[in-house]
């Protein structure tokens, strides 16, 4: 499984047009160490860019799920999982450099349609962590937070659907 990400926007403010771009790319792995629970992990990477400021961060996102059935080929399940973020910005006054970790509670359903693919969706309930910026020659910025998402709220967080490849 994993995700990639890809896209343009472009932006009109007062200053002129302001072009945003992303991309990212993060794998993940996991094996079955019972036939409820799964351990495993991604490792990503993502570039934002704006103007001539170009931001690169790379993540490892070691996780575990518990997978319980609901009905048939249908399962929910519950994932915890401790992304770490590594981030350097670039052209921008000054360049800097970012350090994240969280905790992360994500539920989600899991249709498995064959025995090699399933259907999967997921949202991040609660985001717990701690992130910093550090600017070449300046003072770091610390950020502790907790975020929870409701499945009442007008966007779940991080909501992601996708395929599993299961072999």
């Amino acid at each position: 499984g994993g995700n990639v990400n890809f896209g343009k926007q472009e932006i009109n403010l007062p200053a002129g047009l302001k072009k945003v771009s992303q991309t990212a790319v993060m794998p993940l792995v996991g094996k079955f160490v019972s036939p409820t629970v799964a351990v495993g992990g991604a490792l990503g990477f993502s570039q934002l860019k704006h103007d001539d400021v170009k931001t690169n961060t790379y993540t490892i996102k070691p996780l575990a799920r518990k997978y319980w059935n609901i009905a048939g080929n249908l399962y929910v399940f519950g994932q915890m999982a401790l992304p770490v973020d590594i981030a350097n910005t670039k052209n921008s006054d000054p360049n800097s450099n970012g350090f994240g970790i969280h905790f992360q509670v994500a539920p989600g359903f899991d249709l498995i349609v064959n025995k090699w693919f399933s259907i999967e969706a997921s949202f991040v309930l609660v985001n717990a962590g701690y992130s910093q910026q550090k600017p070449k020659g300046g003072d770091t910025s610390r950020d502790w937070s907790l975020r929870g998402n409701t499945i009442g709220t007008s966007s779940f967080g991080d909501l992601s659907v996708g395929v599993k490849f299961l072999f």
